[in-house]
């Protein structure tokens, strides 16, 4: 991507060549560009060539799309109950409809602005997020908006009340404020290039977790690391805050508190990009191990190509990054296959063809 954009900067004006690098640069380059960063961890001088796609991503928008994607950000608890409805919608009319549905909608309005229908969608979670109290929490939970607007997957519980359930168990209760909806990481918006959405959501959360928390007299946990990640490095002003990962609460607080009495025989794991940039893929393969006999990882376990809503977009995005570690996967049976992001685990449980859950859902049946 970064020698492509050399050399179009260094062809003449009028160039047949410039001309068609630019048309291929649309598709090859940005398109098809998850911009979460792996490339950066690959990169002997840590080099993330997401932030240059996002930056032209930013330049292609119009004002008048920056001002309708500044306005989503405070119309955000909507938009979480239309996507609820449109995954209750497509529960009800199966794949073959809704994927007909989808289709003309994406030759209408354009396949980088509407997601394409997948069998791997799941239904929608509960419009209600889970019971809790302010009163004796040990820390905020803010279940992220992947997992407000998803259900788990078949066989497996929701993971928000999954958590819930298994800090209370562990003698650290939640508390999930009620104004929780509507609030975002601000992923959504960086990544699209979206600069006025992502400066107006990032503030409004900032907000709302020094509300949340008393300016830092607990710590937040969030359910994605993604959005974890998101937080941690884009969201302004959380000095004194701690806002920590699902995975490090599981592993640090509440597994040493929990007895495990279930261990399945196997299970594999999936690192995200998130659980590798923020150093969490040894706590998640760690976690693991506490709660299964055997553990693998899969060698060729890299980026799932899924980055939030990118491989919805362009499925073949998500088919080919999946494809070495489906291969890998599928060449045996396991007990359970867990990672720590919703659409991680679908991207996965799409290439596989096998339900992929959060680890936290594992540590909640062991730990019963």
């Amino acid at each position: 991507r970064i020698v492509l954009r050399r050399e179009m900067a260094r062809q003449p004006a009028g160039s047949p060549v410039l001309k068609a690098l630019i048309d291929d640069y649309a598709y090859d380059a940005d398109q098809t560009c998850a911009a979460d960063g792996s490339c950066r961890l690959s990169c002997p001088v840590a080099i993330d060539t997401g932030q240059l796609i996002k930056e032209l991503r930013s330049r292609e928008h119009s004002p008048k799309a920056e001002r309708r994607m500044a306005r989503s950000a405070d119309r955000y608890a909507a938009i979480e109950r239309a996507a609820r409805a449109g995954l209750r919608v497509g529960a009800l009319l199966g794949d073959g409809p809704m994927r007909a549905l989808t289709g003309a909608a994406r030759r209408a309005v354009g396949e980088e602005h509407l997601p394409a229908w997948s069998p791997a969608l799941p239904e929608p979670a509960p419009a209600r997020l889970p019971a809790t109290t302010r009163d004796g929490a040990a820390a905020v939970y803010l279940p992220s908006c992947l997992n407000r607007m998803m259900g788990p997957p078949t066989g497996s519980a929701w993971l928000p009340q999954t958590l819930v359930d298994v800090s209370r168990r562990a003698g650290l209760p939640l508390w999930i404020p009620p104004d929780a909806a509507g609030n975002c990481c601000a992923l959504p918006w960086s990544s699209k290039g979206y600069r006025d959405g992502h400066e107006r959501m990032a503030r409004r959360l900032a907000a709302s977790l020094r509300r949340w928390t008393d300016d830092g007299a607990l710590p937040v946990v969030i359910d994605a690391v993604s959005c974890t990640q998101a937080v941690l490095n884009d969201v302004p002003e959380l000095d004194g805050i701690d806002v920590v990962d699902a995975v490090a609460w599981a592993h640090d607080r509440l597994l040493p508190a929990l007895e495990v009495r279930a261990r399945v025989g196997s299970a594999t794991v999936h690192p995200t990009c998130s659980t590798r940039h923020l150093g969490l893929a040894g706590k998640l393969e760690a976690l693991t191990r506490a709660l299964a006999d055997e553990v693998h990882v899969p060698i060729v376990a890299t980026c799932c190509g899924m980055a939030g809503d990118r491989g919805m977009l362009h499925p073949e995005l998500t088919a080919a990054a999946t494809a070495p570690e489906a291969a890998e996967v599928t060449a045996r049976a396991f007990d359970a296959h867990v990672s720590a992001n919703r659409t991680c685990e679908l991207a996965l449980e799409q290439a596989t063809g096998r339900p992929y859950e959060s680890v936290i859902a594992l540590l909640e049946r062991a730990t019963r």
